[in-house]
């Protein structure tokens, strides 16, 4: 059985040879693997979290398509793109007392360290 960093590098690999431009955006993610048990006796389900900064959810979401192709095709349920600003910006939130590491990815997903996305740019939604 392979391990979740592995599995997740697959992911990524496999989302880059059928689409380069989702390639160049998940660079800018956090991809994990999140497991949960549903039902009577309980069964594992598994998918793909792909976390993305605010500038960039709409164009990561235009491609959950493929996104979740890539997930089926490497055995787990599905992948679903979720916004690392709304979450650590909720003030409701117990992310940081509950899942402190994931908390602190999520920070270096969402806050920028540099003023631009590079050659994403021009496909930004909307720009300062």
């Amino acid at each position: 059985m392979l391990t979740e960093e592995v599995l997740v590098q697959k992911f990524i690999t496999v989302a880059k040879g059928r689409c380069p431009k989702l390639g160049e955006l998940l660079q800018y993610c956090h991809v994990e693997i999140v497991n949960f048990y549903w039902g009577y006796p309980p069964k594992l389900f598994q998918h793909f979290a792909v976390y993305s900064p605010n500038v960039l959810f709409v164009l990561v979401n235009a491609y959950k398509d493929i996104l979740k192709g890539v997930a089926i095709d490497l055995g787990i349920s599905d992948a679903l793109c979720m916004n690392a600003t709304r979450i650590i910006r909720d003030p409701a939130s117990r992310l940081k007392e509950k899942n402190p590491s994931l908390w602190l990815e999520l920070q270096w997903v969402a806050v920028p360290t540099k003023k631009d996305y590079g050659p994403l740019d021009r496909d930004l939604p909307y720009s300062d």
